[in-house]
């Protein structure tokens, strides 16, 4: 199926360039999910995993591009959203927000396994993009966090587009 999305990703493209990830502004009506953000999280597992194993198909110049924007909006999501959120959850209690921390991380991995059978080719998809745009939508990081981030997508979208 992803073989054949050409024209889809064509289309993907014009929409992240004209209204996607370039219009995001910083502001943000509501703040996210944790559950939603540990998805978010665990396609970034994913992406780092891909990067590793495409050093044989992508330059390393790409990869870093790629692991750049994703590693900080990563540390965006945990400190702004995840931590400060299991610590309300959880009245400030340390050990119980490791505890949950935990949970967070064994559902995070599970995520990872699903996206590995379900692409399982040494590359980038525009899939993985996508979902990375909609992750954005929800938590728009500020600064060169978001520039880079920015530049990820772009970069994921290029490499996906030349397989």
């Amino acid at each position: 199926m992803l073989r054949h999305m050409s024209l889809k990703n064509t289309i993907f493209t014009a929409t992240l360039l004209g209204t996607g990830l370039l219009g995001l502004s910083h502001s943000v009506n509501a703040t996210p999910s944790i559950n939603e953000m540990q998805g978010c999280q665990a396609v970034i597992d994913f992406v780092e995993i891909k990067s590793t194993e495409a050093r044989s198909v992508y330059s390393e110049k790409d990869i870093n591009v790629v692991l750049k924007g994703v590693q900080a909006y990563d540390v965006y999501i945990q400190d702004e959203i995840i931590t400060p959120g299991l610590l309300q959850y959880v009245g400030g209690d340390n050990d119980k927000a490791e505890a949950l921390q935990q949970q967070v991380d064994v559902y995070k991995s599970g995520l990872v396994e699903s996206f590995k059978k379900r692409f399982p080719d040494n590359r980038f998809y525009t899939d993985v993009a996508i979902s990375l745009n909609d992750c954005a939508k929800k938590a728009v990081p500020s600064g060169d966090a978001l520039e880079d981030l920015k530049a990820s997508l772009m970069k994921i979208i290029e490499l996906a587009q030349s397989h």
